[in-house]
């Protein structure tokens, strides 16, 4: 089978199954069994998909056909310009969530030249926000929490592959209860959907950690105790910058 008979007939058989976006996922699979990239990819589409790469990916369109996220198949999702490994054990990372990225860089270059600021990031999961941060603001240290030890471990990884573990600290425990010192800047993408809404998800997102998805009765219990936590633990002029519904 040529590669681009391969590519065409993953994309009939995820559009089948109600996959939005099949033709782009199937190019991503493909190109994940490749391990090309899209100019590769491209350059590649008369060559010959060979049995072992044919069969492995009529497998990965399985996976994806019972609704497996795509970032858990191939193990990776691009966030705020970066690459991060993901798995099942982190919520995966979110376009809309970068914004918290940028409000985040925005305080740093809001303070004064020399400044070193510390700044926490609560529930951290695959570290991506962390992460993103202190790539792009190289004079600040964060503090990154969670109460999962696989996804700080997950988190580890994310840090040593962007260069970053020198200033991203990890931290388990809950919450802002993890740390010891008062920071200039709390960041947080903290589960919020509320409880009796998690069952009408697509079945994607139900797939992804539910402890990185339920927020509680009206989805705001974690929230709440986040906030009753900050007194005293963010300095005067700080900021707490938070995702929610």
């Amino acid at each position: 089978m040529k590669i681009a008979e391969s590519l065409v007939l993953a994309t009939e058989t995820l559009s089948e199954a109600g996959i939005a976006d099949a033709r782009l996922e199937a190019e991503v699979l493909l190109r994940h069994v490749l391990g090309a990239d899209r100019a590769g990819f491209f350059a590649s589409v008369r060559e010959e998909l060979r049995p072992p790469r044919e069969h492995h990916m009529g497998h990965l369109v399985q996976r994806r056909v019972r609704h497996e996220p795509l970032a858990y198949i191939t193990g990776h999702r691009e966030f705020y310009g970066l690459d991060f490994a993901v798995n099942p054990g982190v919520l995966i990372p979110r376009q809309e969530t970068e914004l918290l990225v940028e409000k985040a860089l925005e305080f740093c270059s809001s303070l004064r030249p020399d400044a070193q600021p510390t700044i926490a990031d609560i529930g951290t999961g695959s570290g991506a926000i962390a992460i993103a941060i202190a790539h792009h603001a190289p004079r600040a240290t964060i503090h990154a929490t969670d109460t999962s030890l696989s996804a700080l471990a997950t988190a580890d990884v994310n840090r040593h592959r962007h260069g970053v573990a020198n200033r991203v600290h990890l931290h388990p425990g809950d919450l802002l209860g993890a740390l010891t010192a008062s920071v200039d800047l709390v960041v947080s993408n903290l589960p919020y959907v509320p409880t009796d809404e998690i069952s009408g998800l697509a079945l994607e997102l139900r797939r992804e950690p539910r402890s990185s998805l339920n927020g509680g009765g009206d989805g705001l219990d974690l929230i709440r105790r986040l906030l009753g936590q900050v007194a005293g633990r963010v300095r005067p002029y700080g900021r707490v910058l938070l995702e929610i519904s």
